[in-house]
């Protein structure tokens, strides 16, 4: 249904405005917003519009997931479902089902196993995959992307012999003997070089219902990470007039001569799909062991975690991504990783100065004394609340409890006038705000646990949050003049919850559907 011209009424209304975050109506004409304040103001603004009574409801700017990869997330539909099993026989039993469907040397690919959830916390090898999938090549990634389990075939096909070197970035692990076990570690772009792609119309048709999903859960756009090759999907798809996201993509450093060459370069595109930043790695994760640290992890003393790319090589890229006139975004997510990506900031700043919308994506634990850095170079901390569910308990383990107070730190970071933006890391995380929401503002996982929330002092209110989902991915994507909050003359990107968050207890939001969603003035 599209209407150029309402009035949303009789709902809570937040504006994202600092100076008057509420409001008792918001008027829609021509895809933006035409008048915000009283039901009256609205009513004379825009009289004879329609009038959308939505009582016991919230309207929100349009909410964004600030860090996804949303084209992986499609694909990952066409992937073995390992997430939330309780135990490595559950898994196996799947993995098992999926083979039985395959033509022998057919590739096998799953994600979302998580060994943290398993009794025990036995990471897994090819020994747990030879004997059930003995005819293809099989690869499980783990649910945070940077673990991968493979068996045996798929290690003959990629040349992982004994006598292999490292990727770059990552770690092939290997018993007493050398050999290696088939657990790898930051090395899915090197094994996904050997796996075939899947086909355009499964792609195509992954990705929409990925964007379907998207828009039920309340998305008017997303920050995506990923390749050119992501970006040629959704561009074909903007074409054809089936993009309806806004889409503000990420490029990877290794795409830009190539990305120079097509005619795109910072901003390029449209209000619908443009280039954002370049996305740097400055580590792994807290789940795999590869997040770097600058002291060793708690439950294994001799591991510090891995350099994705070490220090000198991010101050070359972040310069070289500066020389093109790109803002940089930099997975860090421990401590030492966190520094790290701050020097080459301002190692780059130095050799080109100039103003910037730079981010960090994760910040899971940050060294206290890069705080004061954070704000005084206007770095944004880019961070996914819902993470708590799944982390908290692995982090007071691997990182122990005197660390714990530098961990997932959302408040003390806003407290001390640090940018803060919301995203899930889906496929990582599900691409639904309202458990964002939810995470930030208890600090518990949808089960409600850990009781009180795990360190409840850094809850952020309804506002906090929902501003983390709308005004800073706005500003870190240079579209705050017209997008982000519900000023008048700004896009009309609205998302409507069926039920007011702000009346209800947050230990029900879980549960609560989005009403509408709405991107230019069309209730989508």
């Amino acid at each position: 249904m599209t209407q150029q011209t309402f009035i949303i009424r009789s709902a809570r209304i937040f504006t994202g405005l600092a100076d008057a975050p509420w409001a008792e109506a918001v008027g829609i004409r021509n895809g933006r917003i035409a008048a915000l304040g009283t039901e009256q103001m609205a009513m004379e603004r825009l009289p004879g519009a329609d009038i959308l009574d939505l009582p016991g409801r919230l309207v929100a700017p349009g909410l964004v997931d600030a860090h996804c990869h949303f084209v992986s997330l499609g694909r990952s539909r066409l992937m073995v479902d390992l997430r939330r099993l309780p135990d490595i026989e559950a898994c196996r039993r799947r993995i098992r089902e999926a083979a039985a469907r395959l033509e022998p040397g057919e590739w096998l690919l799953g994600r979302g196993w998580n060994h943290h959830r398993w009794p025990g916390g036995r990471e897994p090898d090819a020994r747990d995959l030879d004997d059930i999938v003995p005819d293809n090549p099989a690869m499980m990634i783990r649910a945070c992307g940077h673990s991968e389990w493979v068996n045996s075939r798929a290690m003959a096909i990629a040349g992982i012999t004994p006598d292999a070197s490292d990727p770059p970035g990552g770690r092939f692990d290997r018993d007493e003997s050398g050999r290696p076990t088939g657990l790898l570690r930051e090395a899915r772009k090197f094994m996904m070089a050997h796996v075939p792609l899947p086909s355009g119309e499964e792609m195509r048709a992954a990705v929409l219902a990925t964007q379907d999903e998207a828009l039920r859960n309340g998305l008017t756009g997303v920050h995506t990470c990923e390749s050119l090759a992501e970006w040629r999907i959704l561009a074909d798809l903007e074409r054809e007039g089936l993009l309806k996201l806004r889409v503000h993509h990420l490029l990877q450093p290794g795409d830009l001569d190539e990305a120079a060459d097509m005619g795109l370069g910072p901003g390029a595109g449209s209000e619908r799909l443009w280039i954002g930043h370049v996305k740097h790695f400055a580590d792994g994760s807290l789940g795999a062991g590869t997040a770097l640290m600058r002291d060793p992890y708690s439950d294994e003393r001799d591991n510090y975690g891995l350099p994705y790319h070490d220090l000198p090589e991010l101050k070359e890229m972040v310069t070289a991504a500066y020389r093109r006139g790109y803002n940089v975004a930099i997975h860090a997510i421990g401590d030492r990783a966190g520094t790290n990506a701050l020097d080459a900031l301002a190692h780059a700043r130095e050799k080109i100065p100039g103003p910037r919308r730079d981010r960090i994506e994760h910040v899971q634990i940050f060294w206290p004394e890069d705080l004061a850095r954070y704000r005084e170079m206007g770095v944004v901390a880019s961070v996914q609340p819902v993470f708590i569910g799944t982390d908290w308990s692995v982090a007071e383990r691997r990182w122990g409890r005197e660390r714990r107070c530098n961990a997932y730190g959302w408040k003390t970071l806003l407290d001390r006038g640090i940018r803060l933006q919301f995203g899930s890391d889906a496929p990582v995380e599900p691409n639904a705000p309202i458990l964002g929401l939810q995470a930030a503002v208890l600090r518990q996982a949808p089960d409600l646990k850990p009781e009180g929330g795990w360190r409840p002092e850094e809850r952020l209110t309804l506002e906090e949050a929902l501003s983390g989902f709308s005004a800073t991915a706005a500003w870190t994507a240079g579209r705050e003049d017209r997008l982000g909050s519900l000023k008048p003359g700004n896009l009309a990107d609205l998302t409507v919850f069926e039920k007011d968050l702000a009346t209800i207890p947050p230990e029900e939001w879980a549960d609560v559907n989005v009403q509408a969603t709405v991107i230019d003035g069309e209730v989508i």
